[in-house]
């Protein structure tokens, strides 16, 4: 039976002498592989629409266990950011943050569309011309949003322990409580980071708006490596 799948490629790895294995995120069945055959050949077609971070529609030959890939054509294959080392970096970082935290064929439309929304944005000129800090930023906010489309929200407007609002500053976040604890609450709770108010701030603004919009806030790097040190903990709490 063929499948058709609009997806992204997440990921590859060679196998056998000609043959490669993709990791694809689509819409219609989420994280799936497959496999090309004869794929890395000179002669093969098909590659170049399978490229990471490329949208292609893409056919899949499949009874049991892993489908054949028959068929692709590339969408979109984001050439700003392949073309731009350091946005290329912070995608890769991104699709890899998403590949270990989703599960395969579980669909997800908002995940779909939220990794199409961040490619987009980064892939723009604006973003690539104007704004240095953009790639690490828009990274960060979509690895918040990413925990929230899958049910790991962070909490950062009352401490997650009393409920109550934060003062200006002596806040910490907790991976372990998956939020913000007030200077007060924060004392009995190892590993936690220190949080300063912007970076507070910025983690709402992350959920209250789309990724697109936040290539147009100009963010200190200091805030932008303070909302790293948190994502990459509570990943870890996670994943």
């Amino acid at each position: 039976m063929i499948y058709n799948y609009t997806g992204i490629i997440l990921g590859k790895y060679n196998i056998g002498e000609a043959d490669r294995i993709y990791i694809i995120y689509t819409l219609e069945a989420g994280k799936i592989r497959a496999i090309a055959k004869g794929v890395r050949k000179s002669q093969a077609k098909l590659a170049g629409h399978l490229e990471n971070f490329t949208l292609s529609n893409i056919s899949v030959a499949k009874t049991r266990g892993m489908g054949k890939i028959t068929g692709a054509v590339a969408e979109n294959n984001f050439s700003r950011v392949k073309n731009n080392f350091e946005f290329l970096a912070e995608t890769f970082k991104s699709a890899g943050i998403l590949n270990k935290l989703v599960k395969e064929e579980e669909k997800d439309e908002r995940v779909f569309n939220l990794f199409l929304e961040f490619l987009k944005t980064m892939n723009s000129k604006n973003a690539i011309s104007e704004n240095s800090i953009a790639p690490s930023f828009l990274t960060q906010g979509f690895i918040f949003k990413l925990f929230d489309c899958l049910g790991y929200k962070i909490e950062a407007n009352v401490c997650v322990k009393c409920g109550k609002s934060f003062s200006q500053e002596g806040n910490y976040f907790s991976a372990e409580r998956g939020g913000i604890l007030c200077r007060n609450c924060a004392a009995g709770f190892k590993n936690r980071i220190k949080t300063n108010a912007n970076a507070i701030k910025i983690i709402r603004i992350f959920f209250k708006n789309n990724i697109k919009s936040l290539a147009k806030l100009r963010v200190e790097p200091k805030d932008i490596n303070n909302l790293r040190i948190i994502s990459q903990e509570f990943f870890r709490w996670i994943a």
